[in-house]
């Protein structure tokens, strides 16, 4: 018997996949953190390459392979792609052990950059498991559980972010010099994570007969005009990226704050705060898919994006207190959950199904362009804020010291901490840093006192560091006789010396102290921006979020046989409902602009004047049984509406039987939208009764407004004689 979608989280595929993506996740980052620490250690990058080049060793497979990984979770079962990407794990697990081996037992430099492939390896290995691994949550949960499961999903995906780049760290920190037996910890992971991947059925292939296209680039244009063209995809594609897009700036963000710390934070620490922005979603996400109830509650999203423009802005006034900034960025966290699951789930389940992998994919695609577009943001901002004096000169003293080293540099975790200097008069001097890096308290007890504790700025340290370019290209070091010259400046109370090759020019230094903020409230304004950009694709979008916090715990909703809505295009909604709660109730379980023309029972009328009056700005057209003058502006209204091909719903049931029929005749001339029924009511009377929104297939042409009425009840006899394997049937 082929495998039928779950109706509870209890599924044994869905905790294969969850326990098998976790660790995936999680040796994601754990392989991250320790290769970037090795290629440190071994002097093979400097911090400030290493931050410049893992991302790109990491997405870079996001956008190379992104027409073939989706191709192959379309053409063969996702089960299999799942499976055979967890066990190439293992593989790539070994050659981190092969290049841990060699880095540190045999010392050969060749062993970082092994290290260092695993990276691009274990992205390669990403960029084929998500497409699988999203185009699988619709297969394997039925439509009206997987907000919550996606909900998991999210959650399971960032909490392995934490824990994998703060164990990566930590392993580096444990096993210095002793690399190896990193190694073989996350090959025992992947192993674990490759045998739990085997808990998940066989799914069959959406689309066996797909015959791999000769031209690579042809199924990108033909899936990005897919994504851009249906109203429900490009929300959710837009609004993906945007994060994406959102997490690469702030990222950065956080690392330039960092740096400018006196003392500087090192990487691992900047690592942990960020850190915290994963925590939050780990705590946003689940709650946002509990909350979504049984459908894709789309009001979370503007809600979500009000959350993390508080957050900015908090973080933005209060970012030289670093526990205040700690809790401002789990707030970020948790409303990016908010923002992220619907959308995640609305792109899973409005796909469709023979190219849910390949539509995931080209997604992953404008989610690398996105991260990318934040990188070159952040340059620009950078450049920007030198040039307006947020960012101004700090004024260096030239000639310190000109010389030949007497000695090979020493570092400290690709730092400089030690360079000794003989000069032309046959002196020599020795710089020191007192402390490059701070020892880390890797003592789990100690772990968020480190983070949140507030620092004083450092007295009477040195900091001895390169030149910021034009030198130390991917592990080039000065050697004993180079002749350099030495600089010096002064930042608060700590003396900075940079050392660079005789010859080449002095490069000027900034003080980027006062960046970070702005960089924090400019952050809120592009989420602004989004949340503007998103209301003119959904315009009832606030209606929707004002409703959802109106009806909490008031009813549990589901919406049945959203496939029966089409992605684009006008549509007429035939249906039933004559209140307004009903109405908003309909509206809320569409994934598109949706305009009500409601026809509402003056005996159960609803004082909700707030509710009422914003949807009647974007969402709501109310009529009169016998006021004339409101259906002639309700035709104007609605033929609007179908010309820019939104969906236009219509009380039909019962009321106005003349009007109703003039209305649906009107639309009908010169317009081939079809006509889809709807049913909306309680099947139960309990204190929080079942509430079911049931969408009918179109109803033939010509059909009579008896034959949809007809239409409607049947839906309404169906759904409450088969509630439980509705989502299954329907």
């Amino acid at each position: 018997m082929a495998f039928q979608p779950a109706d509870s989280l209890k599924s044994r595929t869905f905790w294969g996949l969850i326990i098998a993506q976790f660790l995936a996740g999680f040796n994601d980052q754990a392989i991250h953190a320790s290769a970037m620490f090795f290629a440190l250690h071994r002097d093979a990058l400097t911090e400030a390459e290493a931050i410049s080049l893992m991302p790109i060793l990491f997405f870079a497979p996001w956008a190379i392979f992104c027409t073939i990984s989706g191709h192959l979770a379309d053409r063969y079962s996702k089960t299999t792609a799942l499976v055979i990407w967890k066990w190439s794990e293992v593989l790539i697990s070994l050659i981190l052990l092969g290049g841990f081996y060699l880095g540190t037992v045999a010392g050969h430099i060749s062993g970082a950059w092994i290290v260092l492939s695993c990276v691009f390896l274990m992205g390669t290995h990403a960029a084929f498991f998500a497409p699988a691994k999203y185009g699988a949550m619709p297969e394997i949960l039925q439509p009206h559980i997987l907000s919550r499961g996606n909900g998991i999903l999210e959650s399971t995906t960032f909490l392995a972010a934490i824990l994998g780049t703060v164990t990566g760290g930590a392993l580096s920190y444990w096993f210095n010099n002793r690399e190896m037996w990193i190694g073989v910890i996350l090959l025992g992971l992947s192993l674990f994570g490759a045998v739990a991947s085997l808990m998940i059925a066989r799914l069959p292939p959406a689309n066996p007969t797909r015959v791999f296209p000769r031209n690579p680039f042809k199924p990108l244009y033909d899936n990005l005009k897919v994504l851009l063209t249906s109203k429900p995809l490009a929300l959710s594609v837009l609004g993906i990226a945007f994060f994406v897009f959102m997490v690469a700036y702030m990222r950065q963000t956080m690392y330039m704050h960092g740096e400018t710390r006196n003392p500087r934070w090192d990487e691992f620490r900047t690592s942990l705060v960020v850190a915290a922005v994963a925590l939050g979603v780990g705590l946003g996400a689940p709650a946002a898919g509990y909350l979504s109830g049984g459908k894709i509650e789309l009001g979370l999203v503007p809600l979500g994006c009000l959350g993390m423009m508080f957050a900015t802005v908090l973080a933005g006034f209060q970012i030289n207190n670093t526990t205040m900034l700690v809790i401002a960025l789990v707030i970020i966290g948790i409303f990016s959950g908010f923002y992220m699951v619907p959308l995640y789930t609305l792109l899973q389940h409005r796909a469709p199904k023979a190219s849910k992998g390949d539509l995931v994919a080209t997604s992953n695609f404008i989610n690398v362009v996105g991260a990318m577009a934040a990188s070159l943001l952040f340059f620009f901002l950078v450049e920007g804020s030198r040039w307006t004096g947020v960012s101004p000169k700090i004024d260096q003293a030239d000639n310190f010291a000109v010389g030949t080293l007497a000695e090979v540099p020493k570092f400290e975790r690709g730092h400089m901490t030690e360079i000794v200097i003989d000069t032309a008069g046959g002196a020599r001097i020795t710089f020191t840093a007192h402390s490059a890096l701070p020892k880390l308290p890797f003592d789990p007890a100690n772990i968020f006192p480190f983070i949140l504790e507030q620092e004083e700025e450092a007295q009477n340290e040195n900091f001895v560091e390169f030149e910021d370019n034009l030198f130390e290209v991917f592990g080039a070091t000065l050697k004993k006789g180079d002749d350099v010259v030495v600089s010096t400046y002064m930042r608060g109370s700590v003396t900075h010396y940079r050392v660079r090759p005789a010859g080449q020019p002095l490069t000027p230094v900034y003080n980027n102290e006062g960046l970070p903020r702005f960089l924090f409230f400019g952050a809120a304004f592009m989420t602004l921006g989004i949340l503007i950009l998103l209301v003119r694709k959904l315009p009832d979008f606030f209606v929707r979020s004002l409703f959802w916090m109106r009806s909490l715990g008031k009813f549990r909703l589901k919406a049945v046989g959203m496939q029966h809505l089409p992605t684009h295009g006008p549509v007429i909604l035939a249906a039933n409902c004559d209140r307004l709660e009903s109405s908003l109730q309909l509206i809320s379980a569409t994934d598109r602009s949706t305009l009500f023309v409601l026809w509402e029972n003056p005996e159960q009328r609803e004082k909700a004047p707030i509710l009422r009056a914003l949807a009647q700005r974007s969402a709501l057209v109310e009529v009169g049984k016998a006021d004339h003058a409101t259906w002639m502006a309700a035709h104007g209204r609605a033929k609007k509406a179908l010309h820019h091909g939104e969906l236009l719903a219509v009380t039909v049931d019962g009321h106005a039987d003349d009007e109703v029929e003039s209305l649906i005749a009107d639309l009908r001339q010169g317009n081939a939208a079809p006509i889809v029924p709807v049913y909306c009511g309680a099947i139960d009377n309990g204190a929080k009764p079942r509430v079911r929104v049931v969408f009918g297939a179109a109803v033939r042409d010509g059909a009579s407004l008896a034959d949809i009425r007809q239409e409607i009840r049947q839906l309404g006899e169906w759904v409450r004689a088969n509630d439980g394997a509705a989502e299954a049937a329907h």
